[in-house]
This record gives C-alpha cells, sequence and structure tokens, in this order.
C-alpha cells in the first residue's frame, strides 16, 4: 500500500494537519502524513539485522532498492506488541510506515493503521509541563472518536537512535565569531514543540552569540507574545522591530502551527519583522506553502549552520560573513 501524495492537500494557514492514526499494542498514535512516504505490509526476508544494535533499531529495511533503517519503535516506547514476533518472521500482517524527514528516510514497525484524520492544530494539547521534560517522546495528544490519541516526536526517536539526524553544528568553535558582538544585541522569538530540539537550537545560538532568544512551546504562545510586543511598542510610540528583530518557527506545532502563525504574523499584523521556518518537513511542496503564508525564508532541520547564515543575513543588514 504506497500512500499518493500529488499536490498539496492542505491549504496554508489554515491550521489544519492529517495525522496517521497507527496502533501499537492496542493503542492508538499519531503522526504527521507529511512526514509517511508509505504504508507496506511487513516482510522479513527485506530486513537485514544489524549485530550488536540497540532493541530499538531492529535492522535495515529494503525499500525501493535501497535500505533504510527500521526501528521497532514498541520498544522504544516500552509497549508489549505483536512487532518483536515480526522481526522474527513468525507474524507477517504487521505493517511498515516509511517516513522521510531531516533529509533522512527511515521506517517503524507498527501492528496496524486505522485512518487519517484532517484535524486542527487547536485540537491538539501540549504535554502537561511534568511530562514534557528531555525524557518525554510525544509533542501532545488529540481525543479522536474517544480515544486519546499521542502524537509521537519522531524527530527525537530517530535522532536519539540514528546520530547523524541530531541537531548539530560542523565544528565546535574555540573562540568566538567574528559578528559575535552585533548577534548578542538581536531579539528572537523561537517557537518549537519539541523540548529536545527547543533546548538544543536555544543552546546552539547561545554559543554562536544570538544569546537573546525567546522560546515558545506552541503557535499560539508565540503569537500572543507577538501581539503583546506589538501592543506595547503602539503604546510606547515605537516599533515592533524594537522588541523583535526576527521570528524562527517550527511547523508541526499544538495549538497554532507555524504557517498559520507567520500568515496571521504577514497578513493580520501586517508586521514586516522577518518569519524564518526551520521544519524537518522542507520539501517543495512545503516551500510552497512557506512563501504562500509571506515567510521570508525557510530552512530544513538538521542543518543548523545554514540557520545561523540566514539569521546573520535577516538581522545584520546583509552584512554578515560566512559561517
Amino acid at each position: 500500500m504506497i500512500m499518493a501524495k500529488e499536490g498539496i492537500l492542505l491549504e496554508s494557514g489554515t491550521n489544519e494537519v492529517e495525522v496517521l492514526e497507527f496502533i501499537l499494542g492496542g493503542q492508538s498514535f499519531g503522526l504527521n502524513v507529511t512526514k509517511v512516504q508509505a504504508i507496506e505490509q511487513y516482510d522479513a526476508e527485506k530486513v537485514t539485522k544489524l549485530p550488536m544494535a540497540d532493541s530499538s533499531l531492529a535492522g535495515m529495511l529494503l525499500f525501493r532498492e535501497t535500505t533504510v533503517p527500521l526501528l521497532n519503535l514498541g520498544n522504544t516506547l516500552g509497549i508489549e506488541t505483536s512487532c518483536a514476533s515480526a522481526v522474527e518472521g513468525k507474524i507477517e500482517e504487521r505493517i511498515v510506515l516509511v517516513m522521510e524527514f531531516n533529509s533522512i528516510v527511515s521506517a517503524v514497525i507498527a501492528d496496524g493503521v486505522n485512518r487519517i484524520h484532517r484535524i486542527s492544530w487547536a485540537d491538539i494539547n501540549p504535554l502537561s509541563p511534568i511530562l514534557s521534560d528531555t525524557s518525554s517522546v510525544f509533542t501532545g495528544s488529540v481525543s479522536i472518536e474517544d480515544r486519546e490519541v499521542l502524537i509521537v516526536d519522531m524527530e527525537k526517536i530517530v535522532s536519539m537512535l540514528l546520530p547523524a539526524a541530531a541537531l548539530r553544528l560542523a565544528s565546535k568553535k574555540t573562540e568566538p565569531h567574528p559578528l559575535a558582538a552585533e548577534r548578542v544585541n538581536k531579539k528572537i522569538y523561537f517557537a518549537e514543540d519539541s523540548n529536545t530540539i527547543r533546548q538544543s537550537i536555544f543552546e546552539i545560538l547561545n554559543e554562536e552569540g544570538y544569546t537573546n532568544v525567546t522560546a515558545f512551546d506552541n503557535g499560539s504562545a508565540c503569537y500572543e507574545a507577538i501581539l503583546a510586543a506589538k501592543a506595547h511598542a503602539e503604546s510606547t510610540g515605537g516599533d515592533l522591530s524594537d522588541q523583535i528583530d526576527l521570528i524562527i518557527t517550527d511547523i508541526e506545532m499544538p495549538q497554532m502551527d507555524g504557517l498559520t502563525l507567520c500568515k496571521k504574523c504577514k497578513r493580520e499584523l501586517n508586521i514586516s519583522t522577518p518569519v524564518v521556518m526551520f521544519s524537518s518537513l522542507i520539501n517543495d511542496q512545503m516551500a510552497s506553502k512557506c512563501e504562500s503564508v509571506g515567510a521570508d525564508d525557510y530552512m530544513a532541520k538538521p542543518e543548523i549552520e545554514k540557520l545561523i547564515a540566514i539569521l546573520d543575513r535577516h538581522c545584520l543588514d546583509n552584512q554578515a560573513v560566512a559561517v
């Protein structure tokens, strides 16, 4: 069963998302359809085991004449499923979800899929702060037909098992960047729902001299802060640029997604503050969506150097040197 991805399914900036509900151990989990390339029946003959690999890494899956990492998500989540038997070739009715994001193709074994649901990001509730720490592998939950569906943070899981997918700098800097003194004065708002990614980017930007960063765990919270900053600027006779130099936003977020956040900033508030989309979902179709809502720039994770170069270009009067 191959998923067709012809055209852009959802209008940009409507705050809607299509979530694939899949099953593990009798429990429902959700995954953004945009990340899913294909759904196929599990075939043990297409799997090559990796000696001494983590139990969450089932092996390498032959997919379209290439091999991709196959993850045993049940082991990662600590759920008893029949996936372990599937890996041994004893059960053949399991399925494989093939995903692509962060420029990496990977796959996970699941017990089955229910269906695709079109929902509003506003219906997805962020996890409680008690649960939303660095150990959490969920970004939120949504109630669908009396079922609570947990949205899996696949970016975190894949980066845990496949280090190449993690956010990183090409090399550790031993001396301050030549632009560090200019970067430190720039006020940046940053919206990202994944606590792990949010903290990683926050720390990297600080190391590179962007130390005045205010982070938000969803687009709605970021938008409320922008409204407050705009109101403060207007009440004091100033300009929003005195409060915010640039906005970085992920696309997938509970309450309000990044496309909607950008659209509301550019069309409803009519602000000139640059908005940069930084997402694992950037491809040709998503780039078109970013442009349609007025984004000033967009960048695919995990290439953090390019993000910093984009910040320099928009924040430092186009005088940035190469990163």
